[in-house]
């Protein structure tokens, strides 16, 4: 079977199709799962798989099943990853020269290929970004619904886990790309409306209501983190409530006059999950909750009612907490106490 090809025509209709729909499927992209600023030093790592150690793998495999930072992944994809880790060392002993050899090692070494093939496809990205896009199901599934919407004539084509659909995939992607116009993040957004697209009906009996954000800061270091107009040396806690207070502060360092108008609400939006690289929910909603009370002499806000900081204090003390004890307070008022403004 020969590769997808796409006449100009075709491409304009898939680009006004997805242009259509894009913001719609990006509200509900599960960002944090999908964090992309580890991409590149993994491309680097796979130039010579033998460097790449079981705990980096395991992050690698993790991020392609949307379980980056979480412990929580299906037991089929855990056993998959489990499995690829073990036969690593065998796998880099002599890696096949061609993308077939690779598929073909691992097909036949692998008892689960639905979700193997994913985490393949993953690593031959990694390995050779410039011939193949992330692939994946959800991703497949999305090409070829856009592609009977055109009524390409390649739209009778189905999964078949296999190198064609890789090949596929990444010829589809390469056609479109230059078509947008989001500048050096087309492939990125193009990338995350093809996977979530393919991946739509899952939110079916989600809210309508339900949004995401990405956030401003995907990555934060004390060292190299710096403000004009509030003092971060004045943080001496280093928990990831105390990450949150402080990319709060560079968020607010353009317009520092909106610290002392905030509410609880506006605070929450300015920190999707995610920011400051806390990406597992738990651990992200933990640390709002200590971030807006007084837990180890915290005092980053100033409220009119003095009984709420405790309150959000006693919520963090709990191993019983409500997760999302600062949705019931979106309108109270709050301001950054002014012991971190400089002088």
């Amino acid at each position: 079977m020969t590769m997808l090809t796409f006449t100009e025509k075709e491409k304009r209709a898939l680009v006004a199709l997805i242009q259509e729909q894009i913001d719609t499927h990006l509200s509900r992209f599960p960002y944090a799962r999908y964090p992309v600023y580890p991409l590149e030093e993994w491309k680097r790592l796979l130039c010579d798989p033998a460097t790449v150690t079981p705990t980096i793998l395991k992050q690698i495999l993790g991020w392609t099943f949307g379980g980056w930072q979480r412990k929580d992944m299906p037991s089929a994809q855990s056993s998959v990853v489990r499995s690829i880790i073990k036969l690593w060392p065998e796998f880099t002993e002599k890696v096949p020269p061609e993308s077939a050899g690779i598929l073909q090692f691992w097909e036949e070494r692998l008892t689960d290929w639905t979700n193997g093939f994913q985490a393949v496809s993953f690593l031959l990205h990694l390995m050779r970004p410039d011939e193949y896009e992330i692939t994946d199901s959800h991703r497949l599934q999305a090409m070829y619904e856009l592609l009977q919407t055109i009524n390409h004539q390649g739209n009778d084509r189905s999964l078949s886990r296999s190198l064609l659909d890789l090949e596929n995939y990444s010829s589809f992607f390469h056609a479109i790309l230059p078509k947008f116009s989001f500048g050096e993040h087309n492939r990125i957004q193009l990338d995350r409306f093809l996977k979530a697209y393919g991946n739509r009906h899952a939110y079916k009996n989600v809210d309508s209501n339900y949004t995401t954000s990405e956030p401003h800061i995907w990555q934060f270091s004390w060292s190299d983190v710096k403000t004009e107009y509030y003092d971060l040396e004045k943080i001496t806690l280093r928990s990831n409530a105390d990450v949150l207070f402080a990319c709060l502060l560079s968020l607010l360092d353009e317009q520092p006059e909106v610290g002392q108008k905030l509410t609880i609400g506006q605070t929450v939006e300015l920190l999707p999950l995610g920011t400051g690289g806390i990406c597992n929910p738990a651990s992200f909603k933990y640390a709002l909750i200590s971030l807006f009370g007084k837990q180890k002499g915290r005092d980053y806000f100033i409220t009119e009612d003095s009984s709420l900081q405790q309150a959000f204090t006693d919520q963090a003390n709990q191993s019983t907490r409500d997760m999302k004890f600062y949705t019931h307070f979106q309108e109270t008022k709050i301001s950054i106490n002014e012991k971190y403004l400089k002088g």
